[in-house]
C-alpha cells in the first residue's frame, strides 16, 4: 500500500521536476531568450495565475475563520524580519538586505506551481489563503523597507496600498469569493457567453504550473563570488521558519481551525519557499556586490526549497 502511495506521489511530483529541467536546458542551450522569459513571466503574474485564483475560489467556500490564518501568517513575516535585524546586529552581518531574506516567500513564482502540481487545482485556494497573509506583508512592509534601503525614503501608504488593490493575483482572489458568496457563478455557467469566457479563463488557469517551473528552471543560476554568505542565510533561515511552521500547523491549523492535512501541506509548502525574488529589483545596479549575494541566496534557497518541497509532501500525503 504504501509503496503505491509512493509510486503516486512519484507520479505527480516528477513531471515539476522534469519542469525545471527542461526549463534549465532552455536557458543553457539559448534556445528561448532572456527577453522571452520576461514575457512568460509577465503572463504569468498577469494572466494565467490569476485565472487559476479566480477559478479556484469561485468553486471554494472563504469562511470568516480563514482568516485567523492570514493575520497568523502576516504577523510571522513581520516577526521573522524582526529577528533578522536581531541575528544582524549580533553576529555583525554588513550586508542590509540579510534580514529580508529572512522573511517572505516566493509563491507566485514558484509555490503555486509546486503545490498545485501535488494537490490539484481544485486545492489551490488553501494555499492562496497563507499567501495572504504573506503578500500583504510583501507589500506593506517588504516593499517599504527595500525602497528605503535603495533610495533613502519611505514608501507613502497610499502608494503601497494602491499597489496591492492593483495586483492581478489579489484581484483575481477577491472577484473569486465574490462570486462564490453572491452565488453568481452559477448564473454566469447558464449563459452560453459567460459560460465560454469562464471556459477560457479554466484554459488559460491550465497553463500556469508548466510555465512557472519551466521560467523557475530558466533563472536557476549563481553569480560570480563567495556562496558561503548565501549558505550562511539559508541556514538561518530555515532553523527560524521550520519550528514556527510546525508551531502555526500544530496550534492554528490543527488545534484551533481542524483544518485538513492539505492546509497543513499549503503551510508547510510556504515555509519552505526560498525569499521574494522581487528583493533585487530593489538594489542598485552599482551595489554590485550585494546584488551577488542576495541572487546566489535566492538561487541556492530555491533548489533548497524544492528538496525541502519533497519532503514536506511526503510527510503530509500519507
Amino acid at each position: 500500500m504504501d509503496f503505491v502511495m509512493d509510486l503516486s506521489l512519484l507520479s505527480k511530483i516528477l513531471p515539476v521536476i522534469f519542469l525545471f529541467i527542461i526549463g534549465h536546458w532552455f536557458n543553457r542551450t539559448g534556445f528561448i531568450t532572456q527577453n522571452s522569459v520576461g514575457e512568460l513571466k509577465k503572463l504569468v503574474v498577469n494572466v494565467f495565475l490569476p485565472s487559476l485564483l479566480f477559478i479556484s475560489f469561485s468553486k471554494s467556500n472563504f469562511e470568516a475563520r480563514y482568516l485567523i490564518i492570514v493575520v497568523t501568517v502576516f504577523i510571522a513575516c513581520t516577526a521573522l524580519l524582526g529577528m533578522g535585524i536581531v541575528i544582524k546586529k549580533m553576529l555583525k552581518i554588513q550586508s542590509p538586505y540579510f534580514p529580508t531574506l529572512l522573511t517572505g516567500f516566493e509563491a507566485g513564482m514558484l509555490g503555486y506551481s509546486l503545490y498545485a502540481g501535488v494537490f490539484g487545482a481544485e486545492n489551490v485556494f488553501k494555499f492562496a489563503v497563507i499567501d495572504l497573509g504573506q503578500v500583504t506583508f510583501v507589500f506593506f512592509v517588504l516593499v517599504s523597507l527595500l525602497v528605503q534601503y535603495k533610495e533613502g525614503r519611505k514608501s507613502g501608504f497610499s502608494s503601497m496600498f494602491s499597489s496591492f488593490a492593483k495586483n492581478p493575483v489579489i484581484i483575481a482572489i477577491f472577484l473569486g469569493i465574490i462570486m462564490q458568496k453572491t452565488r453568481l457563478m452559477g448564473i454566469l455557467q447558464s449563459i452560453p457567453f459567460t459560460q465560454a469566457l469562464l471556459q477560457t479563463l479554466s484554459m488559460l488557469s491550465s497553463l500556469t504550473v508548466p510555465l512557472i517551473c519551466l521560467v523557475i528552471g530558466y533563472e536557476i543560476k549563481f553569480e560570480k563570488g563567495s556562496v558561503q554568505k548565501s549558505i550562511q542565510a539559508i541556514g538561518l533561515r530555515y532553523v527560524l521558519l521550520l519550528p514556527l511552521a510546525i508551531f502555526i500547523n500544530s496550534f492554528i491549523i490543527s488545534s484551533l481551525l481542524g483544518l485538513d492535512r492539505a492546509f497543513s501541506a499549503a503551510l508547510m509548502t510556504m515555509f519552505t519557499l526560498p525569499p521574494p525574488f522581487i528583493i533585487p529589483l530593489y538594489i542598485s545596479d552599482e551595489n554590485l556586490e550585494e546584488k551577488q549575494f542576495v541572487f546566489n541566496t535566492i538561487s541556492l534557497s530555491t533548489i533548497v526549497s524544492i528538496i525541502m518541497f519533497l519532503i514536506v509532501i511526503g510527510t503530509n500525503t500519507g
